[in-house]
C-alpha cells in the first residue's frame, strides 16, 4: 500500500492470500502427479503383487497335494515348468513390460529349494518363499488384501485429471489475483479488474462482514434499473488489521468518509431482530 499527494490509496494481494494459493496449488499438483501415478503405475503394480501372491498361495496347496500322493521331484518339475502365474489378460491392468503369460518364479519351480522351504516355512502366515521372494522383489511381505480392476484404475486417471483441472484454476486466479489491486482516490473505488465507481453513484455499503472477515460489499448505480454490486476485499487486498498495517482499512474509511448512501451495519441487523422478536411476543401476548 502506499498513498499518493492527491490521495490515492492502492492496495495489492497480501501475503495471506498468496501463501494460500501457493499452498493449494502445491497441494493439487501433489494429488495431480500422484493420481496419475497410480493409475499408470501404482495400482498395475500392486496387481503384479497381488496375483504372484495368488501364485505362491496355489503353489503351497499343489505341493502339498503331491508330497501325500509320493510325486518327487521330476514330477513337479514336469508340472511347474507349465504353469503361469495367473494375471488378467484384460489390458491396463499391468504395467508396461509385464508379460500377461509369466511363468511362475524360478524359486516354485526348483524342487528341492521349495520343499526345504516348505518344511520350514508351512505354518507361517504366509506361504513358504513369499517373505525372500518379495523382500528380494522391494515389495511388502504383508499379504495383500486385494487387486484392482479397470473401474478402479480408472478412478485414479479421473481423480488425476480433477486434481489437475483444479490446479490450473488454482493457477489462473493466483496470477490473476497477483496482478491486480483495489484502489480509491478522490474520484471514487475501483474494484481489482473493474472500472472506476465514482462516490456520488455509491448508494449502498454492506459492512456486516467487515470486522470479522474484511468483506464489504458495495451497491452502485450501472447505468440500469438495477444496482451493480462489487466487493472491498481487505482479506485478499491490502488486509484490514491493524497489525498488518491495515491498508484495506485506510481505503475503506476513505470511502465511508466520501459516501452519503446507506450503510448497512451488524448493530443495525440486530435491532431489526430484535424489534422483531418484540413484535412477535407483543402479538402472542395479546393473543393470550
Amino acid at each position: 500500500m502506499f498513498m499518493t499527494e492527491t490521495e490515492t490509496i492502492i492496495c495489492r494481494p497480501t501475503k495471506w492470500f498468496l501463501w494460500r494459493a501457493l499452498a493449494m496449488l502445491a497441494m493439487f499438483g501433489v494429488f495431480f502427479g500422484l493420481f496419475l501415478r497410480d493409475w499408470k503405475v501404482g495400482y498395475p503394480r500392486k496387481n503384479v503383487v497381488y496375483y504372484t501372491y495368488l501364485t505362491f498361495e496355489a503353489v503351497e496347496e499343489e505341493f502339498a497335494t503331491r508330497e501325500e500322493a509320493g510325486q518327487g521331484a521330476a514330477e513337479w518339475q514336469a508340472f511347474a515348468d507349465t504353469q503361469k502365474i495367473p494375471y488378467p489378460d484384460e489390458a491396463g491392468l499391468l504395467p508396461s513390460g509385464v508379460d500377461p503369460k509369466s511363468p511362475w518364479p524360478a524359486e516354485l519351480r526348483d524342487y528341492a529349494g521349495y520343499k526345504a522351504a516348505f518344511g520350514a516355512e508351512r505354518d507361517k502366515a504366509v506361504p513358504p518363499m513369499w517373505v525372500s521372494y518379495s523382500d528380494a522383489q522391494g515389495w511388502d511381505s504383508a499379504a495383500p488384501e486385494h487387486g484392482y480392476d479397470r473401474s478402479k484404475i480408472r478412478e485414479q486417471l479421473y481423480f488425476g485429471i480433477g486434481a489437475g483441472v483444479l490446479t490450473l484454476i488454482t493457477l489462473f486466479y493466483l496470477l490473476r489475483t497477483k496482478g491486480r489491486v483495489m484502489t480509491v482516490d478522490g474520484e471514487g473505488y475501483t474494484p481489482p479488474g473493474g472500472k472506476i465507481i465514482p462516490f456520488d453513484q455509491m448508494r449502498r455499503i454492506d459492512k456486516r462482514k467487515w470486522e470479522t472477515k474484511g468483506l464489504a460489499y458495495l451497491y452502485y448505480e450501472d447505468g440500469g434499473d438495477k444496482l451493480g454490486k462489487t466487493k472491498v476485499d481487505g482479506m485478499v487486498y491490502g488486509q484490514f488489521r491493524e497489525e498488518d498495517e491495515a491498508p484495506a482499512e485506510k481505503l475503506f474509511q476513505h470511502i465511508l468518509r466520501n459516501f452519503s448512501g446507506e450503510l448497512v451495519e451488524l448493530e443495525e441487523l440486530e435491532d431489526e431482530r430484535e424489534e422483531a422478536g418484540e413484535t412477535a411476543n407483543g402479538q402472542k401476548d395479546r393473543e393470550d
